[in-house]
């Protein structure tokens, strides 16, 4: 592919993807989380004891990496011109449209 026709973070098709996609995931919810009390809710992300009682609850949640880490990502990929990149577990891709 000519560096004309490259796809970079900040142009289409990209860009409006990882828009939408980012949209998405922060408009999704988990019942089991947004029937939680406010403090209840603090309590267990904070806690150190009750994180798998947590993960357990927000486990339909979307769990992205943020815009920050994916051009991080994107950075690193493109600064070891990259020729293959194994990623383990996904949320919904947004990593993986980030390399």
């Amino acid at each position: 592919m000519t560096p004309d026709k490259a796809l970079t973070l900040m142009s289409a098709p990209v860009a409006p993807l990882l828009d939408r996609l980012f949209a998405e995931a922060d408009a999704a919810t988990s019942p089991a989380v947004s029937n939680l009390a406010p403090e209840e809710l603090q309590r267990l992300v904070g806690s150190r004891a009750d994180y798998v009682q947590f993960y357990g609850l927000a486990k339909d949640l979307w769990l992205p990496v943020s815009r920050e880490t994916g051009t991080l990502l994107y950075m690193l990929a493109r600064a070891m011109q990259a020729q293959g990149i194994v990623e383990f577990g996904t949320s919904f891709g947004i990593s993986t449209i980030h390399r």
